[in-house]
């Protein structure tokens, strides 16, 4: 029986990392921009920090155009652009040719990791696909090699040396994690990674989405960057942006689109609760340091996409008339930390 093909879109540290993994079980597409395709040419070199093993990956071919792929069936299309990206001019004509091409074929769905405001809305309206083909998840920790992420006491550094890409797993063995907004998909999505070796997805609520959860976040993130991204204890004791924060995820979660359960999680969500959310990742991404990723990836990679989203919460909240005051601020000064690194 052959394998199913999967379509992804960029080939960046998600992408490779998925793709990978996804590569014992699946057939590996990836569509990248024009003229990248001799970046990315195979084979790649995978370190995992929970193992401290390189791995080989070179199953997989590039395309640089939907129309070398126009007459092939996908089992789903794995989309990998962050929020801002998939907005931009060049994100949302991507979107549109993949739209096109599996526009036709109904049982192919997307799944997709950019994270914004009505992004859901966003995809559906510009691939032309019905929002039940649409599911969103967030993948295990991946970035490119740099200096500015430490490399772990314990670790092989001529392993790291070699490295493409590294990446961290997260939840014991989980190489994603699906918001169930859509449980047909979910079941889909699953049944795909418990046929891989070692990795799995996670199922997470669904109201993770629907109740502003997924927003909070990003506020999280902007937040902490503010703060420099330094350790975790650290940002806890600017007391200042921590409360600061705290008010600003109030104001989100009361936000009328997001309804009673936003208004009961809010009464939840305070300083202690944010706390052990926050440490969770943290903790669980070891011995990768977790705040060194974030000001690699969040303090720039996808910088534009955390802020972004902000401005977005905070235009809603002028359109409704509910105060973001708070919210504002944070969005303020996340806005000009973004000043700093483009």
């Amino acid at each position: 029986m052959s394998k199913p093909k999967i379509l992804i879109v960029g080939c960046g540290a998600v992408g490779l990392a998925q793709g990978y993994h996804l590569s014992a079980a699946a057939d590996i597409t990836y569509l990248v921009r024009p003229g990248r395709s001799p970046a990315f040419q195979p084979p790649k070199k995978l370190y995992d920090y929970k193992t401290d093993a390189l791995h080989t990956f070179d199953n997989y071919r590039l395309i640089e155009s939907t129309s070398e792929v126009a007459n092939e069936d996908f089992y789903f299309v794995f989309d990998t652009l962050d929020g801002h990206t998939a907005r931009s001019e060049g994100g949302r004509k991507t979107l549109e040719a993949v739209g096109a091409l599996i526009r036709d074929h109904t049982a192919t769905f997307v799944v997709y990791d950019a994270i914004g405001l009505d992004m859901g809305e966003y995809y559906s309206t510009t691939m032309g696909i019905s929002k039940d083909r649409l599911i969103l998840a967030a993948s295990m920790l991946a970035h490119q090699p740099t200096k500015t992420i430490s490399v772990p006491p314990k670790a092989n550094t001529g392993l790291i040396a070699q490295a493409d890409l590294l990446f961290a797993h997260v939840y014991d063995n989980r190489a994603l994690l699906v918001i169930n907004s859509q449980p047909k998909l979910t079941k889909k999505v699953v049944s795909l990674y418990e046929k891989l070796p070692t990795m799995r997805a996670k199922v997470m609520p669904g109201f993770l989405d629907s109740s502003g959860m997924m927003m909070l976040a990003m506020l999280q993130l902007v937040a902490w960057n503010v703060d420099g991204y330094h350790p975790l204890p650290e940002f806890q004791r600017n007391k200042e942006l921590w409360s600061l924060m705290i008010k600003a995820q109030k104001e989100i979660l009361t936000l009328p689109r997001y309804g009673w359960t936003g208004w009961l999680i809010s009464f939840v969500l305070g300083p202690w609760a944010t706390a052990k959310i926050m440490a969770g990742p943290a903790e669980d991404a070891l011995p990768l340091p977790y705040h060194e990723f974030n000001a690699f990836h969040h303090g720039a990679k996808v910088a534009k996409q955390d802020v972004q989203v902000l401005e977005h919460l905070v235009a809603e909240g002028d359109r409704v008339g509910h105060k973001v005051e708070a919210l504002r601020e944070v969005c303020k000064r996340g806005g000009e930390a973004l000043k700093k690194v483009v």
